[in-house]
This record gives structure tokens, C-alpha cells and sequence, in this order.
């Protein structure tokens, strides 16, 4: 049997391993404090009218198999350095043109499937290290990512959900939209994203797509501006995008041209999408997006999404169709060739889990998505913040 298809072992998620669930209470407290201490702080800057957000650590954006960037927020306007290296060592360092309170700098030139080791140094604090993997090329390497959606209000469910997902460490993680409710303001942003995720973020990219929840506030100007995100869209504007890793191709689109989001056209995303998926060489081809084509949850399938963007999917070979939306599991059957998983369970509260004819399994549970992919074999499971396995799926590439 290929190591792949059989069971992911935990090395700390064993539901029924007393020091394991010790180590996860640990981590949920800590980040407890972490959500609190990042709620005063921006309670602070607005109440003496600074610029928000306030300070932020450093954290990785877009990472590709030669390049990543690092962001943080600085407490005042100052021009920031990143020093780093594939050793601890380090001796590379990139400098900012000029002083800000955002920063991104861009690491380039790297190799692929490389760690890389970097420290941030901001006049206002000691300098921040951490360290990034960058992406695989090709066929010949393992590597994980997770799947969360519908997370943001920086309360228990959220924050065991992050736990689990330390304890996981996967390379990357999908967001399959509403990042921050209620309304995806900025001054929310700290308090129900970066406070919950912070230790992640230090070295684990997240590549989300925009909901409904995201777009409500100034359509979504703030999620694109605490995310640095590829800008391959026809208009470079990061509201939907794609990427490679490994021998997978990833799409993330946004549902959200189809109702609340009027700074894009769906039939200019479609024709966007036709023509990524048919320039792709990768194998493996997994797309995620908010709204769910195929849900039997509260909202349901969103049919419109489904009529315009399945036939696109089918013709290119999509394997993996990942949503949120809908606030819990699950997996269909594979219809015309394509899976579309929700998961929708990572903090907001839970709606019923429904059930209909394509349903392959359906559960009403706070969880992540676990997958591992290593070359022709593909393994999915959807685990609850304890360690129990809701779902196992194993794909074997035709």
C-alpha cells in the first residue's frame, strides 16, 4: 500500500493521548492572550487617533518556488530591511526605497524546494526572525497543505482550529473566503486574523479568496491590502489569481463577481480561467473559490456558479474543487470527473449539515482539510480540532 492511502499518524493530534490534548490547551491559550493583546492594541490606536492597524509581526506572502515576500507593519513610518539566507546565518538583505508603516518586501532569486531563514529589523523593535520553505518543481516531492474557510471572529472555535493547524504544519493553506466578519474591515484584521494565526504566518503562506463577508466594507479593499497575493489576473488587481506547487496547479476565484463584487466581470474571470487551466502543464489541477457549486447545507449549491464555471472545470480536468460558504463539511462524489469539497467549519458558527443525492459525506463540525500530495497519489482528510478524522478521500492521478 502506498504510504499515501493509508492514515495520517498525528505526531501531536492523537485525540485520545493526554499529554497531546495538554499541548493543544496550550496552544489554544496562548492564543488567547495573542487575540486579546491584538484587540487592546487597536482599541489603543483608535482611542489616541492613530494610523491603524497597529504594529503587526512579520509574516510570509506569496511564496513560489524563486521568490516570497515579507510583510509586517512597523509602529511608525521607517524604512524597512529583511536579512536572509539559507543558513541561519544568513547574508542576503533586501532594503526598502522609502519609509512606510506597510511593508512587503520581496525576496527573489531563491531556490526551489529550499528553506530559507530571515530576520526583519524595525527601528521600533528587536529584530524578528523567522523562516519560509519555498515551493517544489515537478513531480518527485511531498508536500501538504490545508484547506479552512468561514474563520474570522477571533473567538474559541477559530482559535482551536488555528491550534490544530500549528500542530499540523502543513506548507501552505487555502482560505476559501470571509477572512474576517462581520464585515472584513481593516481595524478587524489583527484582533480575528493575524492575532489567531500569528505563529503560522511567520512561516506558513496563506493564499485566500475573497467571500461575501470580505467584500461588504469598501468591496474588499482591505483584504487587498493586508494580502500580497499573485497579480496574474488580466488586471492585476489579486481578486482572483493562480499559482503552482509542486506538480499542482491552484486557481482561486472569486464567486463574488457573480453578486456583491462590482470591480470585476464574471465572463472576464471565465475567459481568464479557460485560458490558465489550458496553459498549465501541471497534473494535478485544484481550484478554490467562496461560493460552493454543489452544497447541501443553508445556502445550497449556488447554481448560477455552477451553470457558468463547472463545464470549464470538467473540459481542463480539475480534480479538486475546494468552497466555504457554508458553514461546515462536505465531499461529493466525483461528478464528471471533479470532487468539490466545503469547508466552510473553521470558526464562525456551524449550520446543519444537509444531504443530497452527490453527497459523499456531510458533517455540521469545526475542522480543516488536511491534504498530502506526492506525485500520482492525493490524500484528503478532514480533521476536527481534537484529532478525529471526519472524512478520508485518496485520489490516484489517471
Amino acid at each position: 500500500m502506498h504510504p499515501l492511502h493509508q492514515p495520517i499518524v498525528f505526531r501531536e493530534m492523537a485525540g485520545s493521548n493526554l499529554r497531546s490534548r495538554l499541548k493543544l490547551a496550550i496552544k489554544i491559550a496562548r492564543l488567547r492572550v495573542a487575540t486579546t493583546l491584538a484587540s487592546a492594541r487597536s482599541g489603543l490606536f483608535s482611542a489616541i487617533k492613530r494610523v491603524v492597524p497597529p504594529p503587526r509581526n512579520p509574516y510570509v506572502q506569496n511564496v513560489s518556488a524563486s521568490s516570497a515576500v515579507i510583510a509586517w507593519v512597523s509602529e511608525e513610518s521607517n524604512v524597512g530591511s529583511v536579512e536572509y539566507g539559507e543558513t541561519p546565518k544568513l547574508g542576503c538583505k533586501e532594503v526598502e526605497d522609502q519609509a512606510v508603516r506597510r511593508h512587503a518586501i520581496t525576496l527573489s532569486g531563491l531556490k526551489p524546494n529550499s528553506i530559507y531563514y530571515y530576520r526583519v529589523a524595525d527601528p521600533g523593535w528587536l529584530p524578528v526572525e523567522g523562516r519560509f520553505h519555498t515551493a517544489p518543481v515537478g513531480e518527485n516531492f511531498y508536500f501538504s497543505f490545508a484547506v479552512i474557510g468561514d474563520s474570522g471572529n477571533g473567538k474559541k472555535n477559530q482559535l482551536a482550529v488555528a491550534g490544530m493547524l500549528e500542530c499540523l504544519e502543513p506548507d501552505f493553506i487555502l482560505h476559501t473566503g470571509d477572512v474576517v466578519y462581520p464585515s472584513g474591515k481593516d481595524r478587524h484584521y489583527d484582533r480575528r486574523f493575524f492575532a489567531p494565526y500569528g505563529r503560522l504566518l511567520r512561516e506558513v503562506p496563506v493564499f485566500p479568496t475573497l467571500g461575501n463577508h470580505d467584500v461588504e466594507n469598501e468591496n474588499g479593499a482591505a483584504y487587498l491590502k493586508n494580502f500580497y497575493l499573485p497579480r496574474n489576473d488580466p488586471r492585476s488587481t489579486g481578486r482572483y489569481y493562480s499559482f503552482d506547487w509542486g506538480n499542482v496547479h491552484f486557481v482561486a476565484l472569486n464567486s463574488e463577481f457573480y453578486h456583491e463584487d462590482d470591480d470585476g466581470d464574471p465572463e472576464e474571470q471565465k475567459d481568464w480561467l479557460e485560458r490558465d487551466l489550458e496553459q498549465t502543464c501541471q497534473p494535478w489541477k485544484i481550484v478554490f473559490l467562496h461560493r460552493p457549486p454543489y452544497s447541501s447545507s443553508k445556502h445550497g449549491s449556488d447554481t448560477e456558479i455552477r451553470e457558468d464555471l463547472e463545464p470549464v472545470f470538467v473540459r481542463h480536468g480539475v480534480n479538486l474543487a475546494f468552497s466555504g460558504h457554508d458553514h461546515h463539511y462536505e465531499r461529493t462524489v466525483p461528478i464528471s470527473g471533479v470532487t468539490y469539497v466545503v469547508s466552510g467549519g473553521a470558526g464562525k458558527s456551524l449550520y446543519k449539515a444537509g444531504k443530497s443525492k452527490w453527497t459523499a459525506c456531510s458533517r455540521s463540525a469545526y475542522h480543516a482539510v488536511f491534504v498530502r500530495i506526492e506525485g500520482e497519489h492525493l490524500s484528503l482528510e478532514a480533521v476536527k480540532p481534537d484529532g478525529t478524522v471526519l472524512d478520508r478521500l485518496v485520489l490516484d492521478r489517471p
